[in-house]
């Protein structure tokens, strides 16, 4: 079905109470009430129409700009004298209007979720699963932000203000509201398609001080990135009209690491492309900052043995010199099995390096070249040269490790 008759001009903010509403730890946020529009109110037909409630109880008058995008079928032909006049038709019973995005969330976010008409476009069964996995990673972007904000208000790293006068929590604050937007954004879109969205898991381990919080923030904004790089790649092909809000999306999270490597004393990009990461790497890196039991609804997807790195460690800031090997334990391996890391690094082909196995502790060298962060992938084939094809042979990770 193509969204385009008038019932469908929506605002993508309008989204279920339980999806938009800011969370506890961000209730600074949320001073002012959630706004609501009750199922009394008739928009106008002038473009404040565009900002009509998606539901067929909520009547819109068609102005001119909208009778193209109205279904013939909706529009009522006139009388003529020869024929009498139809009656009244029934009004359907009123409906409870769902909440907005709190105001003061969209003022702390910078901007609230795009209004005007929803893209006029099917919505393939591609884009709804690309669109829930990028749910489920906005909402544990969301929760994990909000969490640090809980957690670090007493940190003085944290807390203090720079030269600028802006503290790593103000900034922390202004993303944690973006990470909102984001989230009812996608869920917006979901709702267009009729989707119910992806509920938020509810336990989110929490930062221990701000090295850690950085740390963990580069690496769930880059695994946002890599996803929806893949995201965007494949709705070209199925959904085009999709792409607007990803992309923006996209550079948004771009620049929120810039942030995070910038306050972690690293360049804001070591690399000129960031690294595509397919959706069970993303995924698989997203729930290890959640107790997957809390999640009411895990996503179709593999989910992958951890590739526990004992050497190097993922910290804030990158070492001077990048490092020229990795260590971890090698559970479940026999010191006979042909392993070897696949390395996924910018837009480059997967390179790989061989595994030693010694009383239990696996090492691989780390190929030249590698900057930003790479991800490591175990397996025991050396074909893929793309990270889909990698993951579909990955037998633990994927690990990151911080290179510059």
């Amino acid at each position: 079905m193509r969204f385009t008759d008038s019932s469908n001009l929506l605002v993508l903010a309008l989204v279920a109470s339980s999806c938009c509403a800011a969370p506890a730890p961000l209730r600074q946020l949320a001073a002012a009430s959630a706004l609501t529009i009750t199922s009394t109110l008739k928009p106008k037909s002038s473009t404040s129409s565009l900002l009509a409630i998606r539901s067929s109880t909520v009547q819109a008058k068609a102005s001119s700009s909208l009778l193209p995008s109205v279904r013939s079928s909706t529009i009522q032909p006139k009388a003529s004298s020869s024929s009498p006049p139809s009656p009244p038709a029934a009004q359907p019973p009123a409906a409870q209007a769902p909440v907005l995005l709190s105001p003061a969330t969209a003022e702390q976010a910078g901007g609230g979720v795009p209004g005007g008409p929803p893209p006029e476009t099917t919505f393939s069964a591609n884009a709804l699963s690309n669109f829930k996995v990028a749910n489920f990673i906005e909402g544990i972007e969301s929760g994990f932000f909000a969490g640090a904000l809980d957690s670090l208000n007493k940190d003085a790293t944290f807390n203090n203000a720079s030269a600028d006068g802006k503290s790593i929590a103000n900034v922390t604050t202004q993303i944690a509201a973006q990470e909102l937007v984001h989230k009812a954004t996608l869920e917006g879109l979901l709702s267009l398609a009729n989707e119910s969205a992806v509920p938020a898991c509810a336990t989110i381990f929490p930062v221990s001080d701000t090295p850690d919080f950085l740390a963990k923030a580069n690496l769930v904004t880059s695994a946002a990135i890599g996803v929806i790089i893949t995201i965007l790649q494949s709705l070209a092909g199925t959904d085009p009209n999709l792409l607007g809000p990803l992309s923006s999306i996209l550079s948004c999270e771009s620049q929120q690491d810039a942030f995070f490597r910038m306050s972690g004393s690293n360049t804001p990009s070591a690399s000129p492309f960031n690294t595509a990461l397919s959706q069970t790497f993303a995924y698989n890196i997203a729930l290890s900052f959640v107790d997957p039991r809390s999640c009411p609804q895990l996503l179709p997807l593999p989910i992958l043995p951890s590739l526990n790195l004992t050497s190097p460690t993922f910290v804030s800031t990158a070492p001077a010199t990048p490092p020229t090997s990795i260590t971890f334990t090698a559970s479940g391996v026999s010191a006979t099995d042909k392993l070897f890391i696949g390395w996924v690094n910018q837009a480059n082909p997967i390179v790989y390096s061989n595994v030693t196995i010694s009383n239990g502790v696996a090492t691989a060298d780390v190929p030249a070249g590698l900057t930003g962060i790479a991800f490591a992938a175990l397996t025991r084939e050396i074909s893929a040269t793309t990270v889909d094809g990698l993951t579909n042979v990955t037998i633990a990770g994927p690990a990151a490790v911080l290179m510059s």
